[in-house]
């Protein structure tokens, strides 16, 4: 008790009195305002920055016009002609936008559109799902670092004012099975962390609401410059279909061989510098996870009772592995078999590059050991178009 007293009742009426007896400068001060850049015609982000103009742009479309989502991760942050960040905004007038880096896994999207809920009814989203996000450490879930660096306290103070639900609940244990590890945790975060713990019985109830009413008095507080809760349903744009005719197949034709060309210092297809820096001949393998200790595929799930339950016009494409490099990605296959049993049991569109075998694999798909190549993105490209109507 008196730790608890001395490492958060006591600063949290010290705080309290400071933003009592002083006036607004000093909040820009503590808060740390800063100027919202004004542009939004990116196509790609690696991350909101810690940015409220961004975060208020995720989501959003533009003037007369819906703009499509694709979320992600190290996929993403390659810029090539064939992304559909590049090859849809180039050639359509609904844009597409990227968002996501290395470790933007299930729950920290889960964690994003939770935080935006009022904008995701029927917004256009496509999440790449990544099979190396299932094995090895990366099946332990989103880590607290990229969490953190995705959903900042703004999106988190609208998780807190949201109404109770198990979509609430699975954030604050989520968060709190993570928050040890975390140093100087925001407000947002300790007052999630807290309500999970005040959930475990009623002596924990007991004791943590006060610790959880003084950390909502103190948000408020900050609720000038830490708010992006928005009053009402987001009102969403049509998706205009365009005359425009595409030729796939020459389109596949020649990104397939200009990928055969850049990879002759080897026989996995892989970018010769890619090859001579990073693999020179080796190969590796995935280590599987049970389906029960699977942290991620739980995340995965529980990202589709959400998308589901708040009626996303969502799709997914599952992403390959080269399986010459990764011997044994055949033991994967089981696991992204669920991912598509989900997926198809929900009703959600869905491309599925998955191919651990090396005799029937199609070659040129990927660039590297697990990124899609320009011939990889067209055909990604092909399947966001007839999905979302892009042209008629």
């Amino acid at each position: 008790m008196k730790k608890i007293i001395l490492l958060y009742l006591f600063p949290l009426f010290i705080a309290i009195a400071v933003f009592l007896c002083f006036n607004g400068s000093l909040r820009t001060v503590f808060f740390m305002e800063s100027n919202s850049p004004n542009d939004s015609s990116f196509r790609f982000l690696e991350n909101f920055r810690d940015n409220e103009f961004y975060e208020n742009q995720f989501l959003s479309n533009n003037d007369s016009l819906e703009t499509i989502f694709l979320l992600g991760s190290s996929e993403l942050t390659i810029s090539t002609a064939g992304i559909p960040y590049n090859f849809i905004t180039d050639h359509f007038k609904t844009k597409l936008k990227g968002i996501g880096h290395a470790g933007n896994q299930c729950f920290s999207i889960y964690s994003q559109l939770l935080a935006n809920e009022n904008k995701i009814k029927n917004a256009p989203i496509v999440i790449i799902l990544s099979p190396v996000w299932f094995q090895d450490n990366n099946a332990k879930g989103t880590s607290s670092s990229l969490f953190l660096e995705f959903n900042s306290p703004r999106f988190l103070n609208n998780i807190i004012h949201s109404t109770p639900d198990t979509f609430k609940e699975y954030e604050t244990r989520r968060i709190s099975d993570f928050y040890e590890e975390i140093s100087n945790a925001s407000l947002n975060l300790k007052t999630l962390h807290f309500e999970y713990q005040a959930s475990k019985s009623p002596l924990h109830k007991y004791f943590y609401t006060p610790i959880i009413a003084i950390d909502k008095l103190l948000a408020g507080l900050q609720k000038t410059n830490n708010n992006l809760v928005k009053v009402g349903p987001f009102i969403r744009k049509p998706i205009i279909s365009e005359p425009i005719n595409i030729n796939w197949d020459s389109l596949y034709v020649l990104s397939k061989q200009e990928q055969i060309n850049k990879s002759t210092n080897n026989k996995w297809y892989i970018d010769n510098a890619y090859y001579s820096e990073y693999i020179k001949g080796k190969t590796s393998t995935v280590t599987i996870v049970k389906e029960e200790d699977n942290q991620e595929l739980k995340d995965f799930k529980m990202l589709m009772k959400l998308l589901k339950a708040k009626q996303v016009n969502v799709s997914f494409i599952i992403i390959p592995l080269n399986p010459f490099y990764y011997t044994n990605s055949k033991e994967l296959s089981p696991i992204i078999n669920s991912l598509e049993k989900e997926i198809i049991d929900n009703k959600f569109p869905f491309l599925n590059f998955w191919n651990a075998d090396s005799t029937t694999f199609d070659n040129g798909v990927l660039r590297d050991i697990m990124h899609l190549s320009d011939y990889g993105w067209y055909k990604a490209d092909k399947f966001i178009i007839e999905t979302y109507k892009l042209s008629k």
